[in-house]
């Protein structure tokens, strides 16, 4: 063919992978195209308006040019009415998610650093109460005008009552509600000083009373006693039994002591129904310090009243005793 009558050859340059729409043979190779893609997954971008200058057909193009023109334009129609969101354009369609790649990222948790505090164990908040009684103790004991000043209450209370009545008007008590069986936080052999610390644990809560009880549907029921030889008490240990001392009997008042019968009122009543309901009770020994000064206090476990029955004391009045024997498998 005449080279003076050949026609040029115009290539519209498009912004999209080699091979869409209806190309010539003699397109040339993808490494002429302005910017080619190295990969086989559909890419769906928004149009650039610098692009127009290929919407202009070229005159004097071939057969070939202009259906190549026309075949770009159509395509470009399809790209301009394209069902995708907004969202989508510039995403690679089905590639995978994941950290590095050019799909978009889920943010990370916030809080992924964000470390909780578990919560104290019953252990540990009968622990912190007894040191915290001990601080308030040591403190009273240093202020001698708590004991020697101010109201007639001041000058005679004794320092334990008044570090339970402060920790208490502080909410710094635990187990606040009586309960049968165990206590959260109390472990058998535990040792306290003061019965105001066995009340601030929720262990027994009548400290001038040996028997502690709570009423459940009318009916009164044993939870704890304190039980202590010597010193004038009638309680005995044996291994695994006491035989316990019903309260009542000694009348005091400002012009004589007396002595009376026992009567199955209050706490004495309590343990009579613990026994026919096989109710669990709590037992504490009271035994002499290492000190010989006063008396220690010792968590024992668990008993059940196996019976009781009247017996003339010293004085010749009737007094109740009740046998409680340990119930089985708890440590010594």
């Amino acid at each position: 063919m005449d080279r003076a009558r050949k026609r040029p050859i115009v290539y519209a340059i498009r912004d999209f992978p080699p091979g869409c729409g209806t190309a010539p043979s003699n397109v040339p190779d993808k490494d002429h195209f302005k910017n080619p893609r190295t990969s086989d997954d559909v890419v769906v971008e928004n149009q650039s308006p610098d692009h127009s200058d290929a919407d202009s057909e070229p005159s004097g193009a071939s057969l070939i040019e202009e259906q190549k023109f026309r075949t770009s334009k159509h395509d470009r129609g399809l790209k301009q009415e394209s069902p995708l969101p907004s969202s989508y354009h510039g995403r690679v369609l089905g590639a995978p998610k994941h950290k590095g790649s050019c799909s978009k990222q889920e943010p990370e948790s916030q809080h992924s650093d964000h470390v909780v505090a578990a919560p104290p164990t019953p252990r540990e908040r009968v622990l912190e109460v007894l040191r915290a009684f001990k601080d308030v103790y040591r403190e009273l004991d240093r202020n001698k005008q708590a004991r020697r000043g101010g109201d007639s209450f001041d000058a005679t209370a004794r320092i334990d009552i008044k570090a339970q009545a402060f920790l208490e008007s502080e909410g710094r008590h635990v187990n606040t509600e009586k309960r049968i069986g165990q206590v959260p936080g109390v472990n058998i052999g535990d040792e306290f000083q003061y019965k105001t610390e066995l009340r601030l644990v929720g262990l027994h809560f009548k400290t001038m009373c040996g028997i502690d009880y709570m009423e459940v549907g009318g009916v009164k029921y044993a939870t704890c006693i304190v039980a202590s030889e010597g010193y004038g008490y009638n309680d005995k240990f044996d291994a695994g039994v006491v035989i316990y001392t019903g309260e009542g009997g000694n009348v005091i008042s400002k012009h004589e002591n007396k002595t009376e019968d026992q009567k199955m009122l209050k706490g004495n009543l309590a343990l009579a129904n613990s026994m026919k309901h096989k109710t669990e009770v709590r037992v504490i020994r009271g035994m002499e310090r290492w000190d010989g000064k006063g008396k220690r206090y010792v968590y024992d476990g668990l008993y059940l009243v196996d019976k009781y029955w009247l017996e003339k004391g010293v004085s010749g009045k009737s007094m109740y005793k009740f046998k409680l024997c340990k119930i089985p498998g708890q440590p010594r």
